[in-house]
């Protein structure tokens, strides 16, 4: 009866371990994302969807599509990516397509991403994205370092 019940309490905290060690598929999840425009943005485009708020055409753009096309309060046109921005040269009209001149900017306004499915993680949280994509992937692997070292510290500790 007492070995019964030790097996069990040792089952139970390796299915405990096994969650612990799968959290960051969770905690490092990736949401769909594309640059911030800078200032407000009043009117939002995509495809042939047209908002008020960014936050209303998650659903239907996908990464592949292109790009969201943002008008801020001031009248620019943004052509928001994934890791970079175009600002329109002279264009006041929000069409989704462009001809004209365009100009690159990086994103130094932060990210806006969706979060429909996903309202924290590690990524939207410290901005773990474009350049800084594998600083989220290294998570996993230094979580198993930590584990390897305590393995053997603890481990040696707890014979004696």
């Amino acid at each position: 009866r007492f070995q019964a019940f030790v097996y069990f309490a040792v089952n139970l905290q390796t299915i405990a371990c096994g969650i612990h060690y799968l959290a960051s598929v969770f905690l490092a999840a990736s949401p769909k994302f594309v640059c911030n425009a800078p200032g407000n943005v009043s009117a939002v485009l995509v495809s042939n969807f047209s908002d008020s708020l960014i936050e209303n055409v998650w659903k239907l753009w996908a990464p592949e599509d292109g790009y969201i096309l943002a008008q801020t309060e001031n009248g620019e046109i943004w052509e928001l990516n994934k890791c970079s921005r175009y600002r329109r040269n002279n264009s006041f009209d929000l069409t989704y397509i462009f001809d004209g001149d365009k100009t690159r900017f990086l994103c130094s306004d932060g990210f806006l991403y969706d979060q429909t499915n996903i309202k924290s993680s590690i990524v939207t949280d410290w901005n773990l994205v474009c350049d800084r994509e594998w600083l989220a992937k290294l998570s996993q692997p230094i979580f198993m370092l930590g584990v390897l070292i305590g393995a053997v510290l603890f481990g040696d500790i707890a014979d004696r």
